[in-house]
């Protein structure tokens, strides 16, 4: 869909580009080539003007021009061009606002093997990490990751084009956190992992600098679960947006769908059962380790008490079989 869109051009909304691609003119070539005549003289000059800026950008690699001027929640359209340029990203941090607070471990997932970097250990590495890409996907990257990531490192030359599949997956019906989307998708992830959440990951990173082994394992298995998720979810994004049009360029096809990678990756599940006070199969009333001194003011409380969310757990997988 990237060489086929006119809507990033100043001028075109849907209706002209479906109408564009109606009448056979379904790339920035075909447009410069052939006569605009259905459509009003200085919108067609708008068009050819466009897609000969597009065509530029794109021969020179200057993907920020299209960064700049493409339509935030057409951003899917992306991840079909670049997806061999592609990575899917996730942060966690110690609890804190960006301006206090640290990263303790990002995810980097490109299709084949996760690379997690550790606070302290290789977390510097990030910006060689990120050089080879063209498109980072993030699930709430855009208010929450990529701006964080800013902040720790100033100057940063992120990858010009940015997924956020948060709004992307809202925008085609699938709505809530990213566990719950990966469940309505059907990309469950292991039993007990899918009951920690982004305070778990506060709690593990704790328990790590306490000098607890299994807790630092236990996270960076949490954050992969995380990424490797991102991946089938923007086929999923890109595949329904597209169904959604009510024309497209013949030549456009869906992806396909990618599977959700298993981890070969080691965790604690009793570690998480303290943290989170989820026992398998029968949880007693226990709560979380300790409370953030700060999560009232940013969120609700979305914790029941433990007993309430493993029966809540128990029911799921019992109503599943």
């Amino acid at each position: 869909m990237f060489r086929h869109s006119f809507i990033q051009i100043h001028g075109v909304g849907p209706k002209l580009e479906q109408a564009l691609w109606r009448e056979g003119v379904t790339d920035w070539q075909t447009a410069l080539d052939v006569p605009l005549e259905r459509i009003a003289h200085v919108k067609a000059d708008w068009v050819k003007h466009g897609c000969e800026a597009a065509l530029r950008a794109a021969e020179r690699g200057d993907l920020a021009h299209f960064a700049q001027c493409w339509p935030s929640r057409d951003a899917w359209r992306w991840l079909a061009e670049f997806a061999d340029r592609a990575v899917y990203l996730d942060i966690e941090t110690t609890g804190e606002p960006k301006e206090i607070g640290d990263i303790t471990c990002i995810g980097l997932y490109d299709g084949r093997a996760p690379r997690m970097l550790v606070h302290d250990r290789d977390l510097d590495q990030l910006p060689e990490a990120l050089a080879p890409y063209s498109l980072v996907v993030t699930y709430n990257g855009g208010p929450f990751d990529l701006p964080f990531i800013r902040a720790k490192f100033p100057g940063i030359r992120l990858p010009p084009l940015h997924v956020d599949l948060c709004p992307s997956l809202r925008h085609v019906g699938l709505k809530g956190g990213l566990k719950s989307i990966e469940r309505q998708a059907h990309l469950d992830r292991p039993e007990v992992v899918e009951e920690a959440d982004g305070w778990t990951a506060v709690l593990l990173w704790r328990r790590h600098l306490a000098g607890d082994d299994r807790a630092l394992p236990t996270l960076l298995r949490y954050c992969a679960e995380d990424i490797v998720a991102l991946q089938p979810l923007a086929h999923i994004a890109y595949n329904r947006h597209l169904d959604a049009l009510a024309a497209r360029p013949p030549a456009v096809a869906r992806l396909p769908q990618a599977p959700r990678p298993w981890l070969d990756m080691p965790f604690s599940r009793e570690l998480l059962a303290e943290l989170t006070g989820i026992h398998l199969p029968s949880a007693p009333s226990v709560v979380r380790e300790t409370s953030p001194p700060w999560q009232a003011l940013v969120r609700p409380l979305v914790m029941h008490s433990a007993h309430e969310k493993a029966m809540e757990w128990l029911k799921k997988k019992t109503e599943e079989k």
